[in-house]
């Protein structure tokens, strides 16, 4: 019985190391595979994947040559950082808004409470991916959505939470497109 239970254990836990994604390579190509540890998936330099769970052998791929990572759940944009000791590092960042400003969320792997951090960052067109904090996230979305008419307004009574991060750049996105359609 121990056995048995240890068997089907140890089966549930090796299905859940790879999860189904697409990888879309800087040069066009688009990998369908099981890619391995998927939930803290940021801070690599490279990702492991399968073709399929009978695999046996691993493939690896450096994230500088990956532009985005697909799965189920999220997307992930690999993006170099431009400033501190890690300039020039790509990392995969997961997208939560997507459009002219984009929003990022990144996991770190210290525990506090018993989550994993996040760290949030924007970038828009033609701007470098900015990491916003509770201390100065208010002064980057005056900084990048400073084109925004009612964004002052807004910025002042927004609380740093993931939703309302996610809403305000919904809609400096949705004010954005209008404005190009006109």
């Amino acid at each position: 019985m121990l056995l048995c239970l240890t068997l089907h254990l140890s089966c549930v836990v090796y299905a859940q190391v790879y999860e189904p994604a697409f990888i879309i390579s800087i040069y066009g190509d688009t990998i369908r595979c099981q890619l391995k540890h998927i939930r803290f998936i940021s801070n690599k330099s490279e990702f492991r994947y399968k073709k399929s769970l009978d695999d046996k052998k691993e493939v690896f791929i450096n994230s500088k040559d990956v532009l985005w990572i697909v799965t189920s759940k999220d997307t992930f944009e690999c993006l170099a950082t431009d400033k501190g000791m890690y300039k020039g590092q790509i990392s995969a960042y997961k997208l939560l808004s997507n459009g002219h400003l984009r929003l990022y969320e990144q996991d770190h792997f210290t525990k506090m409470g018993g989550e994993a951090a996040a760290s949030y960052f924007i970038k828009k067109e033609g701007m470098v991916l900015q990491e916003i904090t509770t201390l100065d996230y208010k002064k980057y979305l005056l900084i990048y959505a400073g084109d925004y008419p009612e964004n002052k307004d807004r910025v002042e009574k927004l609380a740093y939470k993931e939703e309302n991060l996610q809403q305000f750049i919904n809609g400096y996105n949705d004010w954005y497109f209008a404005q190009q359609t006109k």
